[in-house]
């Protein structure tokens, strides 16, 4: 159960608790509900934030989020996606977290945000992420959050502390496969069936 701490489930709760420190009674939107995005929902959960929407194209993982913490979710492919963003959050989000990398949806979450809001980005772009000129307008803020701003050994124990406390079920997100079955671990992975697939060598 460790091996998903080291890098996508601290990326997404350190993003939220540590790089954007999300406080109480905040708004979170998180783009992508796959690993990194419901840690960052759980993380969201726990810092106390009243409005946490995610934001995803698979059905099953939009259902874990509500599960996990989510008290809204919006389908990736649905119509006027910062409209509906900015009901949910009334009037814009606090705080944006973006995981997939895509400029479309990176520029959709600054849309979305309120004034003064920040989105972060942990992604890679695959291409060039264009903004409007007026896109940071308002004291909008992007920035840039590598594994979630935290220094591992001190995250990653207070995680496993929350995690034993019943506040960040991370155990939920992962599915375990024998190494031989590695190709199969990927397929699932790519279908949005499984999380955070973790493979168990000699098994």
């Amino acid at each position: 159960m460790l091996g998903p701490l080291g890098c996508g489930v601290q990326t997404g709760a350190g993003s939220i608790l540590l790089a954007l420190r999300a406080g109480a009674g905040s708004s979170v939107v998180v783009f992508g509900a796959g690993g990194v995005g419901l840690s960052a929902v759980m993380a969201a959960r726990v810092a106390g934030a009243a409005t946490i929407v995610a934001v995803d194209l698979h059905e099953s993982r939009l259902s874990l989020a509500r599960e996990l913490g989510a008290t809204a979710t919006v389908h990736g492919g649905d119509d006027d996606i910062v409209a509906r963003l900015r009901e949910l959050t009334r009037g814009g989000t606090q705080y944006a977290l973006d995981t997939t990398g895509n400029p479309a949806v990176i520029s959709t979450a600054v849309d979305a945000l309120r004034p003064t809001g920040t989105v972060g980005l942990v992604g890679s772009p695959s291409r060039p992420l264009p903004l409007s000129p007026a896109a940071l307008t308002q004291g909008k803020n992007v920035k840039g959050i590598l594994e979630g701003d935290a220094v591992p050994q001190l995250f990653i124990p207070q995680l496993l502390e929350l995690w034993r406390q019943g506040r960040f079920p991370f155990d939920r997100l992962v599915r375990t496969y024998p190494l031989s079955a590695i190709n199969e671990a990927e397929r699932d992975s790519v279908a949005g069936t499984t999380i955070k697939p973790v493979l168990l060598p000699g098994s």
